[in-house]
């Protein structure tokens, strides 16, 4: 039986020219040969499977060559080149720095330093995985590292730059290798399948592709594996199955149902999803990677960010024109919640289907929410013009409770019963527009008849303000109660006028000002009763019944309070 090599080594490149997606690592090596600039050390890192020890393999080969081309690239055919190909050069010095780690393993190293090459012109050092080396390998290192003999190269490699001490990385030259993109994946695969005989639907080379995550080692292996599932025919439908890789066909079905509102289709697929053993959570990000795609190929301009087939970008186009915008970027947001709140939910099946819920809900169509919005607004509309004619009839009411009141007693005329109706709207509609109204701005000629209303005395008002006084201080509006014991009551002319100590107390008596001449007109049973509220002539007299005003008389006879305010921070009601 002939020895099977697998696609990864039977296909590594040998030639620049041949590593699939390092250009600009390629690109920099060569031109460093053909200007003869080449660095004593070198820092290759990046992912796996991208090149790292494949580049410095034929960076080895190339400075070696004895008939090095134009562009910088190897003959392949010198005694350093075959000899380089077979595995039999001794100008390669390989090292695994995984199981060689130690101090000691270091030591060895600088000692073959010493010894020339005995073919060609430089000896190469690759040590692969250098980040495993110890703190005393590195610090062992850094000598030789600086100041190795002429003919001395090394390439170090590494999947983790950041472990890699400072001191090392200043000596080296740092390459950044990047994940291959899925298209050249794809097209190296073509290439290989070629080459073996192995028929292939480019869906399914797209699909290995991105199973690789950027790794052309891995997609290579992923390959030999179909290859040898499939028996040289690679179908879309036999990866998909193998992989374990949830079909697009899934998603395009399930965003379509969203766009028509099918609930019940939509969770019996995910049903079917479950059944077939796929984890809802990567269901979940694969759901919320194909909206992105649909996001994205709603734009000319950024359907270059699909790595995916033609024919399958064909179907996204076609998608993304039934999508709104708002529904794609509601979708996602809420995608992106369920995906933080997956892993600590307790029933997460029921966290997935409650999103898909909610996706459907968000697919209503423009003139749908339009609909719904109509219904809506006219909603609200009626709300308020229900509220609006109740508070109307509760007035009307309110208006009509005199009017009835009066009508009950035959001994008012019909000629009053209008006046004290009139009275009554008119004061309504005043406090309605927050206009308190004054008795001295209605004329006294539309007030009641003088017969109507009772004498009264200075006495009578006297009696009445301090029973009124009395019972604000029993319900607790103790300044109130304190400003009109205080006061000084002159009754004149059907006036009475309070002559208030400061300003503050009349601010606190203006704010129930109607209030109270109300109450006083009906105590004292004479609605032609008017108020006026002045201040005493020396304010300086009166005393401050707000809080700042308290205060600040009070730190006048101690100002140690003034000390306690800053210390504690207080602040004053003002």
């Amino acid at each position: 039986m002939e020895n099977f090599i697998v696609s990864a080594r039977k296909y590594r490149p040998q030639l620049f020219n041949t590593v699939v997606g390092q250009s600009h690592i390629t690109n920099t090596l060569k031109n460093a040969i053909v200007n003869n600039q080449l660095a004593q050390a070198y820092l290759f890192c990046g992912p796996r499977g991208v090149g790292k020890t494949t580049c410095a393999r034929i960076f080895a080969k190339t400075i070696n060559c004895f008939n090095i081309n134009a562009n910088g690239e190897a003959c392949d055919t010198c005694d350093s080149c075959t000899s380089f190909n077979s595995g039999a050069s001794l100008n390669v010095y390989e090292l695994d720095a995984a199981s060689n780690n130690s101090v000691e393993d270091i030591r060895n190293l600088v000692d073959q330093v010493r010894f020339a090459p005995q073919l060609g012109e430089y000896k190469v050092y690759i040590i692969d995985e250098v980040h495993m080396l110890s703190t005393q390998a590195f610090n062992a290192f850094l000598k030789t590292l600086e100041e190795p003999p002429k003919h001395a190269k090394f390439i170090l490699a590494t999947t983790e730059k950041h472990k890699i001490i400072p001191t090392i990385l200043s000596r080296c030259q740092v390459f950044n290798f990047n994940r291959i993109k899925t298209e050249d994946i794809s097209n190296h695969l073509a290439f290989m399948a070629k080459e073996e005989n192995v028929s292939y639907e480019l869906e399914a080379l797209h699909i290995i592709a991105q199973k690789a995550d950027g790794g052309l080692r891995d997609a290579c292996s992923i390959f030999d594996q179909m290859v040898a599932f499939t028996g040289n025919h690679l179908t879309y439908k036999q990866v998909v199955e193998n992989l374990n890789v949830l079909d697009y066909d899934y998603y395009f079905k399930i965003t379509d149902a969203f766009l028509n509102q099918q609930l019940p289709e939509i969770m019996l697929t995910f049903d079917d999803i479950l059944k077939k053993g796929f984890d809802g959570h990567n269901f979940l990000i694969g759901l919320g990677e194909h909206l992105r795609n649909i996001l994205v190929s709603k734009d000319p301009q950024t359907i270059s960010l699909l790595e995916i087939s033609e024919s399958l970008k064909a179907r996204y186009i076609e998608q993304s024109q039934k999508c709104n915008l708002t529904f794609l970027l509601k979708a996602l947001a809420l995608i992106s919640k369920t995906d933080v709140n997956y892993k600590s939910a307790k029933n997460q099946r029921l966290l997935v289907e409650m999103a898909l819920m909610q996706l459907t809900f968000l697919t209503a169509s423009p003139d749908a929410e339009k609909k719904n919005d109509e219904l809506e607004n006219a909603f609200e509309k009626k709300s308020e013009t229900e509220t609006i004619n109740s508070s109307t009839q509760s007035k009307v009411t309110a208006l009509q409770e005199p009017e009835i009141k009066l009508a009950t007693k035959p001994s008012v005329p019909f000629e009053q019963l209008k006046i004290k109706s009139a009275f009554s709207l008119n004061e309504t509609r005043q406090q309605q527009n927050n206009k308190p109204t004054e008795a001295s701005d209605i004329p006294k000629e539309e007030l009641l008849p003088k017969e109507a209303n009772k004498e009264v005395t200075i006495e009578d008002v006297k009696t009445v303000i301090a029973d009124y006084a009395t019972s604000k201080q029993k319900s607790g509006a103790r300044q109130l109660a304190v400003t009109l014991s205080t006061a000084e009551i002159i009754f004149s002319n059907k006036t009475i006028t309070l002559k208030i100590n400061n300003e503050s107390q009349k601010e606190n008596l203006m704010a129930i000002k109607q209030e109270f001449l109300d109450e006083l007109r009906k105590l004292l049973h004479n609605n032609l009763i008017c108020l006026e509220l002045e201040t005493t002539a020396d304010e300086t007299q009166g005393k401050a019944f707000k809080p700042i005003d308290v205060f600040k008389n009070m730190s006048e006879k101690n100002p140690a309070l003034l000390e306690l305010k800053k210390r504690f921070d207080l602040e004053i009601d003002y």
